[in-house]
């Protein structure tokens, strides 16, 4: 039975928010807030076995070992530019600002071909947005896609349904990403 939430974020403002909208699905949920790999080692291994990872905007890498022990799984929530999907623009390709973004719910896995996509959506910039707006749009798309699947992050399913799959050749299509 799913008891805990292992929150890994980027500050800690976006804790309380993401626990608040992920218990309105699970009155019952427990929750970790974890910002660092060295809070999640902190974390009682007995907890494990009934927790699942979310990572919220964060890019900490987490050990192969802390995942095989979660008993639901664990899932990242990034944005990525879609020039430069799932790595960061080169430094001398800064000055090109990306004018579309993916932002992407993938599973964490220790064996990397069974890694699946399970929520995507787009954001296209206006032309002419400064970078601190173009960060904002991006961002609020994100929480956008955690609020749309916080009742299958809440629920008991240990792994949630993919809708692009590593193993698979097809592409993503509009109706996929959006």
């Amino acid at each position: 039975m799913l008891k805990t939430i292992i929150l890994l974020t980027d500050t800690v403002q976006q804790q309380q928010p993401l626990a608040n909208l992920l218990r309105e699905h699970h009155r019952e949920l427990a929750f970790c807030s974890a910002l660092r790999a060295s809070d999640l080692s902190a974390i009682e291994p007995e907890v494990l076995s009934e927790a699942r990872l979310v990572s919220f905007a964060n890019d900490v890498a987490v050990s192969e070992k802390f995942l095989f022990r979660l008993g639901y799984g664990a899932y990242k929530f990034y944005a990525a530019p879609v020039q430069y999907p799932g790595l960061p623009p080169a430094p001398d390709e800064s000055d090109d600002d990306p004018r579309c973004y993916s932002v992407i719910a993938q599973s964490m896995t220790i064996w990397p071909d069974f890694k699946k996509v399970v929520g995507l959506e787009t954001v296209t910039i206006p032309d002419g947005t400064l970078a601190a707006e173009r960060e904002r749009l991006v961002f609020s798309r994100l929480a956008h896609l955690f609020w749309r699947m916080s009742d299958m992050l809440a629920g008991e399913v240990t792994d949630l349904p993919g809708i692009i799959e590593s193993g698979e050749t097809q592409r993503p299509t509009l109706a996929m990403m959006n």
